[in-house]
């Protein structure tokens, strides 16, 4: 039986799809309690996740959440230390849709909304769980960044601007907490194949192939192999670890520019030449 979260309590924010489903099936697999959360959009999500949790080592609770509220956040929190007594592990997932363009299109709202979920609520719920994790003893706080907090992009939104703030944040978090036993980490993974990104990959062949080339692996990451990322990092198996910034990507930031453009143009010349073309040459 797996337990390498037997005994301890976990929070994930945004865990009804994607990457926070995922963690939180396989920290209930390794025996935690997790309490999962979304905005209550759509039901049958939170539904999903509970079934498929039945009969792992652990448990998962759902609670809705509007981590753009604050007085929900402390309710979470709340919920999480009535049912379980304490909180091990923290794991700051959620995200929300942020528009993006020029700077002369950007609203200020969109902005405004993108830094508060991206970057204020994990300070809230890290307020929040911090004083829980001292009177314990210790503790793992995880944050999910992005690796497009590593890049500057041609669309200006305020995601990668706050993922690559909550890196800082969580370096300030295992430098003032660290005394106390907390550890916090952060993982920067690039887009996944989630639900909503197959669907986005379903009918665009061409993007499948571009998608090859970006990754040095062949492919982007699916979720339940980052999870097993924010376990190592959740569990006492990472207690060496702290204020690291993980990068959870397929190689993606590691891979120069230039060597993407190189990849796709040798592509494109040997499916041309397959097809007896010799535009490349002419163009030349």
């Amino acid at each position: 039986m797996a337990t390498r979260l037997a005994g301890k309590a976990a929070i994930i924010t945004g865990a009804t799809l994607g990457l926070g489903k995922a963690a939180a099936l396989l920290f209930a697999r390794e025996g935690a309690s997790v309490v999962v959360c979304d905005r209550g959009r759509t039901p049958e999500h939170g539904e999903a996740v509970l079934r498929e949790a039945q009969g792992l080592s652990g448990e998962i609770a759902y609670r809705e959440c509007d981590v753009m509220n604050r007085a929900d956040i402390t309710d979470l929190v709340q919920f999480t230390l009535q049912r379980y007594g304490r909180i091990d592990v923290m794991v700051n997932n959620a995200i929300i849709d942020n528009p993006g363009g020029s700077i002369e299109e950007m609203r200020l709202q969109d902005w405004e909304e993108g830094i508060f979920c991206h970057l204020t609520a994990p300070f809230l719920f890290c307020q929040q769980v911090v004083p829980a994790m001292i009177r314990q003893g210790g503790g793992s706080i995880v944050n999910v960044s992005s690796n497009t907090a590593l890049f500057g992009n041609t669309s200006i939104s305020s995601y990668g601007p706050a993922k690559a703030g909550m890196i800082s944040f969580t370096k300030h978090l295992a430098a003032a907490y660290g005394p106390h036993g907390i550890r916090a980490n952060v993982v920067c993974p690039a887009r996944m194949l989630t639900e909503k990104k197959l669907a986005m990959l379903e009918h665009n062949a061409a993007e499948v192939r571009r998608q090859q080339h970006i990754y040095p692996l062949g492919s982007p990451a699916v979720p339940e192999q980052v999870a097993e990322v924010l376990l190592f990092l959740a569990s006492d198996e990472s207690a060496a670890v702290t204020g690291h910034n993980l990068i959870a990507d397929r190689g993606a930031a590691a891979t120069n520019s230039a060597a993407v453009v190189q990849r796709i143009e040798a592509d494109i010349k040997g499916r041309l030449q397959a097809q007896g073309s010799d535009w490349i040459e002419a163009e030349r």
